[in-house]
């Protein structure tokens, strides 16, 4: 209840100050898409603004949190008051009338209608009920919300995947807001989704600006969503719709600023570009193309004049930026020296490889558009492509493994997962050519087509910047998802007005993508979710037999879930846990229990001989030999390994008890001299039974998930202090 309370304060006073501030005409009458975007963007800015002012004093709290939500909400009523209590009554009723009459006058416009809408049916029943169970989100996106809420501020904090620290924290801060609350997961897929209503308002506004007919722009929304990665990542914690979202709305409200010489509109504009900026590396890499794009519209509409609402535009955004981007940044720079983060996180995810590289790059994701998610076709022209990619690499004179730090394996993917996805069937039968086309279809005399033409190499430009920003990794193909969104206004061009055998064909997919595989997405398959709901006692213990599964078609339970059900819950609350994580384990699960009265602390493996043990009931091992990418020393030269290498290559460690390696990047170990310039990316851990056992502790309980034929399994130990009575 409390959370429905800050959220309905949250959206009162931002409805309100979005009214105050957003554009009307001479009827005193809001107007445009301003409003509905000040709208979100202001509770955005909020929430973000709230929570960081919380955290610079350790105060985060659901007392604090609504405390300020009152202050802003009384704000925003005596302004709005003092203002003429203006009020934003959207034409909803008009735009669907002007919607309705489109699809009568096309048929295959009216059936996509119909499976979109049956989409957004699927997305909503997913989105309320479905648990965050993805790998990435219960290691990272949701974790860290978990480990700032119970430590009441944003600091960093103790943990084996880096990704916790060094990344940007925006959208985490959303999560936060939830579990500050509720204490538990319910609903955040829905910010994914607000993002998604985001990206369609702000194409449909933009083609609505350059004069597109209404046919065109319903075209190129139905097919935007029709993408196999946009549907899977509607209900997922990926934060690549979203990202799209806040940049669409920074472009948009731009092109109107233009139009109207409004100033305001110019500052939630840059709003919008820094809080994705404060959400995730995308939008940052994708700002040079964004800033092009807008440059050329200004000198379109503003001739000599161009650089006046550009130099306002970035005086703004480095304002923004700063109060409501910067925080994770300035943590980076205090921890680590750098506002990027770690040593290792740079080493691992930075370019690398020269000019060949970023050219290898730049072709290996252009080929990526090329994806089958959904459909078995990779199965028989997917070696075909790959050898075509391999094929000009090698003409080339470019080493097929150059700047590669995640590798695709050699595979077309043809899955519908959140982290894999690409464009689908789609990407190849409808944007590839939309794309090539747009770059071409520029005419002096044509605006709407030189604006299709703008998007077009604004998303070329983004592929660029992407190649000689980071390595290149298999799992960018998210990022390109987001650069999708971002141009798709450039579809309107692919829009087909009778209705032939490639608009028939076009359709078949499109409503398969809608009506098919939207029910049966990995990991989300419906007919999986309804077996479990049948055979559960209630929707929340349905909840967690989803979230634990250890595969698809949710059977078994994960080490963790195990660990939580089978034996912390039978010790008495107060109890204390110590726990030495891998950087691939799902801490999230055990994390959140320090909300139920567990007292649960995350511990280094490379920092075990120096901790105190004597407060601890418990300690809890989960692997044999530990993977940790956040290790404790900044900087390779800092580090002082305890093993020595022969001329053989054998490894002798100095304590067989406890001892970490540490790897390099090209799988090699730091030996205490660096070569090449190589740099430590992670540390392996190995922690004895005796090393415990000579702290007081008694080996208590095992499990072991190895022979599971998983991945990342556990083999998960329990010390119990002697002292310990229960």
């Amino acid at each position: 209840m409390l959370f429905f309370i800050s959220l309905i304060m949250v959206f009162l006073s931002s409805y309100m100050t979005g009214c105050i501030a957003a554009p009307k005409n001479k009827d005193n009458k809001l107007y445009g898409p301003a409003p509905f975007l000040y709208i979100l963007l202001t509770m955005f800015a909020q929430v973000v603004l709230t929570f960081e002012a919380l955290s610079l004093f350790k105060a985060i709290n659901e007392v604090n949190v609504l405390l300020i939500n009152v202050v802003f909400l009384i704000t925003s009523v005596v302004m709005w008051l003092k203002k003429g209590k203006p009020v934003y009554q959207p034409a909803i009723k008009q735009k669907i009338g002007e919607i309705w009459k489109a699809l009568k006058r096309d048929k295959i416009l009216m059936i996509m209608a119909f499976g979109f809408c049956f989409l957004m049916l699927t997305v909503i029943v997913l989105d309320a009920f479905f648990p965050v169970m993805d790998g990435d989100a219960l290691t990272y996106h949701l974790n860290r919300s978990s480990y700032w809420l119970h430590q009441s501020s944003l600091n960093h904090f103790v943990i084996s995947d880096d990704r916790n620290l060094v990344m940007p924290i925006n959208s985490e801060i959303l999560y936060l807001w939830n579990l500050l609350f509720l204490r538990n997961d319910v609903g955040l897929y829905f910010i994914s989704f607000v993002g998604y209503i985001a990206s369609i308002f702000c194409v449909y506004n933009i083609l609505e600006y350059f004069k597109f007919t209404r046919r065109r722009i319903l075209w190129s929304i139905f097919i935007l969503t029709s993408f196999a990665s946009v549907i899977v990542e509607l209900s997922s914690l990926e934060t690549d719709v979203l990202i799209a979202g806040l940049v669409l709305s920074s472009v948009t409200l731009f092109l109107y600023a233009l139009k109207e010489r409004k100033t305001g509109m110019l500052f939630y504009s840059s709003l919008a570009y820094a809080l994705a900026m404060g959400t995730k590396s995308p939008a940052v890499i994708a700002f040079p193309a964004a800033f092009m794009l807008m440059t050329y519209f200004s000198y379109r509409e503003t001739k000599k004049e161009f650089y006046k609402p550009l130099m306002a535009y970035m005086l703004f955004l480095i304002v923004n930026f700063i109060i409501f981007s910067s925080y994770n940044y300035v943590l980076n720079f205090i921890d680590f020296g750098n506002p990027l983060g770690s040593e290792s996180a740079r080493a691992v995810h930075g370019f690398r490889g020269g000019i060949k590289a970023f050219i290898a790059n730049y072709i290996k994701y252009i080929f990526m558009i090329f994806d089958f998610s959904g459909f078995k076709y990779s199965e028989y022209v997917g070696n075909y492509i790959i050898q075509a990619r391999e094929s000009l690499l090698t003409f080339l004179n470019i080493p097929l493994d150059l700047g590669v730090e995640m590798p695709d394996g050699n595979e077309i993917n043809n899955y519908m997962y959140s982290t894999k996805s690409g464009l689908g069937i789609l990407g190849c039968m409808v944007f590839i050519p939309a794309l090539i086309i747009s770059l071409f279809a520029g005419t002096k005399r044509n605006k709407k087509l030189n604006a299709l033409c703008a998007f077009g190499w604004m998303f070329l430009i983004n592929l660029a910047c992407l190649s000689f920003s980071i390595a290149y990794m298999v799992f960018s193909v998210r990022f390109l998802t987001s650069f999708v969104i971002i141009a798709s206004p450039l579809l309107a061009i692919s829009y087909i007005r009778k209705t032939n055998f490639l608009k028939f064909l076009i359709l078949l997919f499109v409503m398969y993508y809608f009506l098919i595989l939207s029910l049966n997405i990995e990991g989300r398959s419906f007919k999986d979710t309804f077996n479990i709901l049948r055979t559960s006692r209630t929707i929340s213990q349905a909840r967690e037999d989803i979230r634990c599964s250890i595969s698809v078609g949710f059977h078994g339970k994960n080490s963790y879930c195990l660990i939580r059900d089978n034996f912390i819950a039978q010790l008495p609350k107060g109890t204390k846990i110590a726990i030495f994580p891998d950087s691939v384990d799902k801490t999230y699960i055990l994390d959140i229990l320090n909300s139920r009265g567990y007292i649960i602390t995350t511990l280094l493996p490379e920092n075990a001989p120096d901790y105190n043990y004597d407060g601890y009931d418990y300690v809890i091992t989960t692997k044999k030999e530990y993977t940790i990418s956040s290790y404790l020393k900044n900087k390779t030269k800092d580090i002082k390994p305890n093993y020595t290498i022969d001329s053989n290559g054998h490894i002798h460690v100095k304590n067989g008890d406890f001892y970490c390696l540490y790897e390099t990047h090209n799988h090699g170990f730091y030996t205490g001299t660096i070569k090449d310039n190589e740099q430590v990316i992670n540390s392996q851990c190995y922690i004895s039974e005796g090393f415990f056992e000579n702290r007081g502790f008694n080996l208590y309980r095992v499990y072991d998930f190895q022979n599971t034929g998983l991945r990342y399994q556990n083999f998960v130990r329990i010390y119990k202090n002697a002292s310990t009575k229960n």
